[in-house]
Parts: C-alpha cells; structure tokens; sequence
C-alpha cells in the first residue's frame, strides 16, 4: 500500500504517494531546476558556476530626462507587465537638484526633501524595451494637462502588483510610509483595481513602531511569497534604526495578510569577505524556480557607489553569497549615466527574457555632482539576461568537463535542458556537444541511457528535448530516484526540467 510523507526541497514541502522500494530523498516531482547554487550539484569535474552579468540594452537609457517636467534626474520606481492590458508599465519620478558653493566657500544643494509633493509619471511599452510617454491629460504644467504626470494622490510610494490577491479591487497594493531616523514609523496600506484609484485599508496604520525610535531603511515590498506562503518585505535594517551595528544590513519582515507583520530580522549582512566599507543599501528579491533571487546594492561608503549582486537562498532567511562580481555593472568613465550608481528594482521575467529595471546616476555625492556640472544626470535603463540565465555551468573548450547531480526522484516523461553554445573566437558553432547519461543511485549507468546511448545536443535552445538513441520517454523511471551525469564541452548549462510531453 503506498506510503504518504512530507519530503523537504529546499523550504518547500512536496507531498506525494510513494512505493516503499520507489522512494527518494529528493523529489523535484516536474519543478525546473537552475544550477545557481549546489543543492542538486554532487560534483564538477573541469567545470564552474559562473555568474552572468545582466547584458545592458545598446539603446540605454531607455528614458531620459527631457521633458521640462522632468528636471535633470529620473528615478524608475516600478515596472510591471499589465496583464489586464497587455502592456508594460512604468512608475518613474523626475527630480532637480542642483549644487553649489556658498559665497563663504561651503557645498550646499537644491534637492527635493520628504516634506515636498510627490512628482510621478506614466511611462508604457510593448515590448519592455522602447517606452512612450502618453498623454494623460490629468495634471496640469505650465498651464498644459499634455503630459504623463500623475496626480499626487495616484502615486504609491512602495507599490507592487499582487497576482495572489483573489479580490480584483486589491489587485494592486500601495503603500505609504511616514516617520524618521528620530520618530517613530507607520506604514498606511492601499489597495486599487487598475493602479491609479486607490482605497486605503480600514486597519490602517498596518506597520507601527511606536514607540520605538527609527524607522526602516530603503524597503521593498516583494509582494506574495509563494515558498513561505506569507507576504513579505525587504529593508535595510540597521543603519536608518540606528542600531549597535551602525551598519547598513538587509532585513525580512512578514505578514499573512499585508496587515500584521513580524518585526524585521536581519538575514544578509557584508562579511569578511567584503572590503571595510561595504553596506547593503536594500535588497529587491523574486522567487524564480523554487529559489529565492536577490539583488543587494552593494553601497561602497568611500566612493559612494552602487552596484547590484546576485545572492540565492532555498527558505528565503539562509542567502549565499558565491558570486561577488556587479551583476550590472557600472559605467565606465564619469561621462555614462550611470558611471556611480545602478540602483535596480526586482528581476521582471517575461516570456524567455528576464528584464532587470534600474536607476543610473553619475553621481551619488553632491560634491561629485558640483565637479560634473550640468553634466550630472540620473536616467532609467534595463539590463537583460536570458531565461534561467542567472548563473551557468561552465567548463572546458576540447575534451568533456563533467557534472553529476545529486539523486532525486521526478514527474514527467521527457527531460528538457536548457543551454547555450558557449562559442568563443576560434570555435564553431558545432564543437559545442552536451551528453546527459542517467546513472542509479550508486552511480551505476542505467542500461540504454549511458554515455554512448546520449545523442548529442549542439545547439542553443532554451528547451532541448535530450534523447537517448532516439529516445526520449522516460515515463518507467518516473519517480526515481536516479541521477544525471552531464558530459559538455563549449557549452553553457542553465538549467534542467522534466515535463510531460504536453508541457
């Protein structure tokens, strides 16, 4: 009779009817697999996991401050893909600021402060890439409603669209925070139908901290978490709360209900791997394939700079931080947008591009800003990476590099792989090969499915069906367990699943 039990994958609990000579200690059932981090990854042979800089769009910026309503600097605060309307849209706030010596010699600067109306537009796009400014026709500038400016009490501050939420009238959520380093904080909830007309929540304030002094740092809502089943926020922990620390780290906080939250715990923090000066200044997060992807800006307190990087948890609390490279990186001299500071929302994923949406300044200091000039500006980019392609396995140009996974059993009849030929300037798109054998877990070939019976994969494809001697069904191993024996050379490897031919 088939035994039922909880299997633990990461912080996810499976549960399936198991045969109690059929039963495996992981079970990945049809879930895609990412070689990002090494809970499926027994073993490399002559190979790596590489992180891959997000690529930046040739036509970057894709906006830039040019409307006389848009000062000398625009800072993206969402982008979402409308599904309702088919349609990407994007939040951004334009901004002056301006710096300058007094007559007795000291900086001072013109900026907007907290006690200012908020300054918000609409920007939309088909594709992600190339953005339009529509003319809204509802605040008037200048004696003229011909902009894409929003009404005041349009704007959310901290804003995300929450496709968990079963009532359409909540579909968005808003929120608005009040308080300071030397006050106590609130946090008021909205929810709106279309993203412009908001109702607040009626337990309002949903976040108090009274009476404690201090408030959050930079927050991101990240919205449902579908591993931990609660909503959640991210916010830098320390410094703006002024504790012990004196030290920007990244905090979690969680509800069940975006109405009662958990105080906030610290769970990333700079390490002695890091230079003296590292900070995290927030972290936006997603869940992408059972994994928790986070995108800390590295705040380096010295030169005042700001980069993204890439750390990836199981249970969204324990993050590994393997990859120090920028995930985007800054531009390279004073005269880019974006030669001090990448400050970048959450991964958005669209059809088989992953779109990572930033803020890109030449300046951070007001004492660069006063060098640089008229020259000073902040505009939005984007920067892409291909689906899955977070991090690859990466390994040799000629002979076989190796990986073997971890046993594990599965649903589905057809193992899908996606790949990329790495090609590099004297090699040609055939030299790239990928061979998956199927060993036991005692590292036995499984007869029919060994080296020699791999049919070769030579190509791209972000879905490449493997097949042995023709074969592809692998319905009589469902449920495993078995492992995977990778054998590739010009290759890079993103990521596994099994599906049903259907799929």
């Amino acid at each position: 009779m088939a035994e039922r039990r909880n299997v633990s994958v990461g912080s996810s609990l499976l549960e399936r009817d198991a045969q109690e000579d059929n039963l495996a200690l992981i079970n990945i059932a049809s879930n895609k697999q990412l070689f990002a981090d090494n809970y499926l990854i027994e073993s490399l042979k002559d190979a790596r996991q590489v992180m891959n800089p997000a690529r930046k769009l040739e036509n970057n910026p894709i906006l830039w401050p040019e409307k006389p309503w848009e000062g000398d600097y625009l800072g993206v605060s969402d982008v979402w893909f409308d599904h309702a309307d088919q349609v990407f849209k994007m939040f951004y706030r334009p901004a002056t600021h301006r710096a300058y010596l007094t007559p007795d010699g000291a900086l001072a600067a013109e900026a907007p402060t907290d006690d200012d109306p908020i300054t918000a537009c609409l920007a939309l796009s088909d594709d992600g890439i190339n953005w339009e400014r529509p003319d809204l026709g509802l605040v008037e500038y200048q004696g003229s409603k011909k902009n894409n400016l929003l009404p005041e009490d349009a704007f959310m501050p901290y804003f995300f669209q929450d496709l968990h939420e079963e009532d359409p009238r909540k579909r968005y959520k808003g929120l608005i925070r009040t308080g300071s380093t030397t006050t106590t904080m609130t946090f008021d909830l909205y929810y709106s139908p279309d993203s412009l007309n908001w109702t607040p929540c009626e337990h309002n304030p949903v976040i108090d901290t009274a009476p404690r002094i201090g408030r959050w740092g930079p927050t991101k809502f990240m919205g449902w978490d579908p591993i931990r089943q609660v909503y959640a926020a991210h916010m830098e922990n320390c410094h703006h709360r002024r504790c012990p620390h004196d030290k920007r780290l990244i905090g979690r906080a969680e509800s069940p209900d975006m109405v009662h939250w958990s105080d906030p715990e610290t769970i990333l923090m700079p390490d002695e791997q890091d230079p003296p000066d590292t900070e995290f200044y927030v972290m936006p997060v997603i869940v992408y394939a059972g994994l928790y992807v986070g995108l800390p800006w590295i705040f380096r307190t010295n030169d005042s700079t700001h980069h993204p990087e890439l750390v990836f948890s199981r249970n969204g609390i324990h993050y590994e931080r393997n990859y120090r490279e920028p995930f985007i990186q800054r531009g390279g001299h004073s005269g880019e947008y974006d030669a001090s500071c990448v400050y970048n929302l959450e991964p958005l994923v669209h059809n088989d591009r992953i779109y990572t949406y930033y803020t890109g300044s030449n300046w951070r200091s007001y004492r660069t800003l006063l060098e640089l000039g008229d020259r000073g500006v902040g505009a939005i980019g984007v920067a892409e990476t291909p689906l899955d392609g977070f991090v690859a396995v990466e390994g040799k140009k000629r002979g076989y590099s190796e990986m073997v996974t971890r046993s594990f059993g599965f649903d589905g009849r057809q193992l899908r792989l996606n790949l990329q030929a790495h090609l590099a300037d004297d090699v040609l798109p055939n030299e790239c090969e990928v061979r998956v054998a199927l060993l036991t877990p005692n590292h036995q070939p499984l007869p029919g499915f060994g080296f020699e019976d791999a049919d070769p994969i030579t190509t791209t494809n972000q879905a490449h069906l493997v097949s042995w001697q023709g074969r592809s069904d692998l319905g009589e191993l469902a449920g495993g367990p078995i492992k995977l024996h990778f054998y590739f050379r010009n290759a890079k490897l993103f990521a596994f699943q099994f599906v049903d031919p259907a799929d």
